[in-house]
């Protein structure tokens, strides 16, 4: 049976609803968001300013499913 989602969406998808970066405040979320999507800053410097930020749960694979989300 062939199916339509690639191996990074279904990788990517949203687990029970919200993925961990979904929950991040909008200002952070949207600087992260800038950051990746300029290709100026890499997924582990992003994931090393967000832990100076208190979110010491941060990976920079979850970082990277910023990739698949809109801007706020």
């Amino acid at each position: 049976m062939a199916s339509d989602i690639s191996l990074a969406d279904f990788a990517d998808r949203p687990k029970n609803g919200r993925a961990w970066i979904d929950d991040l405040p909008d200002d952070v979320f949207n600087q992260v968001w800038d950051g990746r999507h300029s290709g100026a800053i890499g997924k582990d410097t992003t994931a090393a300013w967000l832990r100076t930020l208190g979110y010491e749960d941060v990976t920079a694979g979850r970082v990277e499913t910023v990739l698949a989300r809109e801007r706020r």
